[in-house]
């Protein structure tokens, strides 16, 4: 994980068709998605970047595509198979914290 990162996020809210245009011109997949994480840096180094979250998309809670977003901005990768990397169980951890 990249602590160096750390710093504020901004979420942004978004329908499908901004998740769709902002996954092809930055990913190249022209397909909706749940969440993206942008890398954003202020100017005085204080952001870590952005997470843009399509509700209307998204199998999870916003809260848990929060924490997802995050921790794509703090360098985590899950490849294919999410279920079965270390984001996923970091990811986990967070949430079942977080709910106590």
């Amino acid at each position: 994980m990249n602590l160096e990162r750390a710093g504020e996020a901004s979420v942004v809210l978004v329908e499908p068709e901004t998740i769709r245009d902002l996954n092809h011109r930055f990913r190249g997949k022209d397909r909706e998605t749940d969440v993206l994480s942008f890398e954003v840096d202020g100017p005085y180094g204080e952001m870590a970047g952005e997470v843009v979250i399509c509700p209307d998309c998204a199998d999870m809670d916003i809260e848990e595509l929060v924490v997802h977003g995050a921790l794509h901005l703090a360098g985590m990768d899950h490849g294919e198979d999410f279920d079965g990397s270390e984001m996923a169980r970091t990811q986990r951890a967070v949430m079942d914290e977080t709910r106590g």
